[in-house]
């Protein structure tokens, strides 16, 4: 059984059809219908070259936006919300640099694959073609997750994402390449009954044209200028509809896969130490009955939508002082700050919001809280070194290493003599050691903490973690000057 069935989460591969039918809810299709037709627009440039010229920068625009709505569905269904419906009302400016984030993550290891098929030969360029596409879902997963390319690209964080997964990625990956197949097929077919005519056509004239060029035919040339005239202007409406078809189903599958992945990391969200906000026996209860908060909501959103921010705010305000102790209304507070660039209000209402958030175990939420206000307020910190730390375990436990060592960064100076430096001292070694693979740097920290604290806890672990990072630098060692760039780290 796994993890998401010992909860009551369906397995993901008995929700195939449903995952078909999530582009077709009216709220997704306007989009597709929209987004696809900007590059449809492009048919009816005054020449050729206009065409190409816009059909390049209006598929860009497009796919900015679908990439953007594809990427909160991914999301959004990572934290249980199935539904559009069920949504959060306001804004993840979070997810605003996730298109430019996705195409690099699908162009970098494109271009080394291409780097190693140049230089290697296309044995090894298949095989590494064959790795790149079975380890992109995960890489995919794990950038939505993070926000961060860096993460996308780490192989390890990709690793860790298919291990938590386990033998069920196997069959996730052969969903996904019959998506990919069937979504080319139709792609082709389409192209093949709309566009080729039109091109053959096109070819046809351009040769008659040609011929009685060289011919020095004025009369015939001058009807096949007329042609290609006529033909221009006629083929437009086609080519435009051939165009907003073709990029329909491409968006159409792209939405399918986003709802898929994200029900994935949903359905093992537990083996993948990640936090969700909708488990199945809460469903139906959100869906029975609007509580006081979906009315906030409702009128939150409503004044969001007329731009009156600061009457938002006013019933955001009102909803947390009144409900002090109630998540949804204080992140929906903390939210509405950041977008209203209310800093120093932001900074303050964060130092309590995250406690909250880390005391019932939300670290996810608490780690957005924190990004919010690391983005309006770059020097924020926290006040207090418990909370430092548990945040810092939350970013690792989330699968975000970095994110961990900058809150872990400077805390000795910052919470000087306090009883938890130790402990930061031995978590920043475990994450140098685990995460970051820096063996030397590590063992560095287990040394101050042992040199230091040598009646703690943690040192029998930091002297476990030495030993370990010892017998690996011998496993390991082939040349006779390793030892001595070992001295100065036991120093």
């Amino acid at each position: 059984m796994t993890a998401g069935n010992s909860l009551g989460i369906a397995a993901f591969w008995t929700r195939v059809p449903r995952f078909f039918l999530f582009p077709l809810q009216p709220s997704v299709l306007w989009r597709v219908i929209v987004f696809a037709a900007l590059p449809a627009a492009s048919a009816f440039g005054t020449s050729p070259v206009a065409i190409m010229v816009l059909f390049g920068g209006l598929s860009l625009l497009a796919w900015i936006f679908l990439l953007r709505f594809a990427s909160r569905v991914l999301n959004e269904t990572s934290l249980g919300r199935l539904s559009v419906a069920d949504y959060s009302p306001l804004p993840d400016e979070s997810l605003a640099h996730l298109p430019y984030k996705i195409m690099a993550l699908f162009m970098i290891p494109g271009f080394l694959v291409g780097l190693i098929t140049a230089l290697l030969g296309e044995t090894l360029g298949m095989a590494a073609n064959l790795a790149v596409t079975f380890v992109t879902p995960a890489a995919l997963m794990a950038l939505v997750i993070s926000r961060s390319l860096g993460t996308g690209l780490n192989p390890s964080a990709s690793w860790g994402i298919i291990q938590g997964i386990g033998k069920p990625y196997l069959l996730l990956c052969v969903f996904l390449l019959c998506l990919t197949t069937g979504q080319i097929f139709l792609m082709v077919k389409l192209g093949e009954l709309r566009l080729v005519p039109l091109f053959e056509r096109w070819a046809l004239l351009q040769a008659e044209a040609q011929q009685a060029f060289e011919a020095q035919d004025e009369e015939a040339l001058d009807r096949a200028v007329a042609d290609i005239t006529g033909f221009f202007k006629t083929m437009k409406p086609t080519l435009a509809g051939a165009i907003w078809l073709i990029s329909t189903v491409a968006m159409y599958f792209t939405l399918i896969a986003s709802s898929m992945l994200g029900y994935v990391l949903y359905q093992y969200h537990q083996a993948l130490g990640l936090e969700v906000e909708v488990l199945p026996g809460q469903r139906g209860k959100a869906a029975a009955t609007k509580t006081p908060t979906d009315i906030e909501s409702e009128q939150i959103a409503a004044h969001i939508a007329e731009g009156r921010m600061d009457k938002a705010l006013d019933v955001a305000y009102e909803a947390q002082r009144l409900n002090p102790h109630d998540p949804v209304a204080q992140e929906r507070y903390n939210k509405l700050l950041h977008l209203a660039g209310k800093d120093d209000r932001l900074a303050n209402h964060a130092q309590r919001l995250i406690p909250m958030q880390l005391g019932s175990g939300n670290g996810r939420a608490a780690l957005e809280t924190w990004q919010r206000c690391r983005e309006r307020v770059p020097e924020f910190q926290l006040e207090q070194p418990a909370h430092v730390l548990q945040l810092a375990e939350a970013a690792r436990a989330n699968r975000d290493p970095k994110r961990a060592m900058d809150l872990l960064n400077g805390f000795d100076k910052t919470f000087r003599n306090h009883p938890l430096v130790p402990d930061a001292y031995y978590l920043g070694g475990c994450i140098l050691c685990e995460d970051f693979h820096k063996d030397e740097l590590a063992d560095r920290y287990f040394a101050t903490l042992c040199t230091r604290y040598p009646q703690h806890a943690r040192v029998e672990d930091a002297l476990r973690m030495r030993d370990v990072i010892q017998r690996v630098r011998k496993a390991s060692a082939n040349k006779p000057d390793a030892a001595k760039a070992e001295g100065p780290a036991q120093a």
